[in-house]
C-alpha cells in the first residue's frame, strides 16, 4: 500500500494541477463573436430596421451589413472561425455599413480587442480595404490584408483600450465604396487584461 501511495499520489496531484492550469484562458466578453448564430445559408443583406438585430448579440447601423456563409459565397475561401462572416461594405448602398455590440466593463480596467480582418479580389474588388473601430470613446482605423487573388486572406488585429464607462459599445464600420472594397470581419474577442 505504501508503494501505491508513493507513486500514484504524486501522479494524481500532477494531473489535478495540469487540469486546473487549462482553465486560465480569459473568457470572451462578447456574445457570438464569430457571428455563427443564427447563420446564413448564402448571403443575407441586413439593411432594414426589421433585420437590425438579425445576428445574435449584434445590431447593425449606417446602411447595415452583409452577412454570409463564406464557403458558399466565395468558392475556395474559408471564414477565420466557423463558416459565416460580416462584410461591413454593404454592396446594396454606398454610404457605409456597421455592426455593434454593448458589453459590461469596469471603469479604468484595461481590455484587449482581437479580431480577424479579411479581403479578396472576388467580384472585381480591389483586394484592400479598411475597418474602422470605435470603442471606449476612441476610433481607430485598420487596413485589411491586401488580397492577391479571389481566395479571402485573413490577418489578426489587436487593439488595447481602457473602459471609461460600466457599459461599453464596440462598433465596427466601413465607409468605402462597397463596389471597390470589401471589409470582412470575423472572430471578434474582447478580454480583460
Amino acid at each position: 500500500m505504501n508503494r501505491f501511495k508513493k507513486y500514484v499520489t504524486p501522479l494524481l496531484l500532477s494531473i489535478a494541477l495540469l487540469g486546473a492550469g487549462g482553465n486560465v484562458v480569459a473568457a470572451n466578453l462578447l456574445v457570438n463573436g464569430s457571428f455563427e448564430q443564427p447563420g446564413c445559408s448564402g448571403s443575407c443583406i441586413l439593411d432594414t430596421a426589421a433585420k437590425t438585430s438579425f445576428i445574435t448579440g449584434w445590431t447593425t447601423f449606417l446602411s447595415g451589413a452583409e452577412y454570409f456563409n463564406m464557403p458558399a459565397s466565395i468558392g475556395g475561401s474559408v471564414a477565420a472561425d466557423g463558416v459565416v462572416i460580416v462584410d461591413l461594405a454593404n454592396y446594396v448602398y454606398g454610404n457605409g455599413g456597421g455592426i455593434q455590440q454593448n458589453f459590461a466593463t469596469t471603469v479604468g480596467a484595461k481590455y484587449r480587442l482581437t479580431f480577424s480582418a479579411g479581403n479578396s479580389r472576388f467580384a472585381s474588388r480591389s483586394g484592400d480595404g479598411v475597418i474602422q473601430v470605435k470603442v471606449a470613446g476612441q476610433t481607430a482605423t485598420f487596413n485589411t490584408p491586401a488580397a492577391k487573388g479571389v481566395t479571402v486572406e485573413w490577418s489578426t488585429i489587436t487593439y488595447d483600450f481602457t473602459a471609461t464607462t460600466p457599459q461599453t459599445t464596440l462598433a465596427f464600420f466601413n465607409e468605402q465604396n462597397p463596389y471597390n472594397n470589401f471589409a470582412f470581419i470575423d472572430s471578434v474577442i474582447v478580454e480583460r487584461l
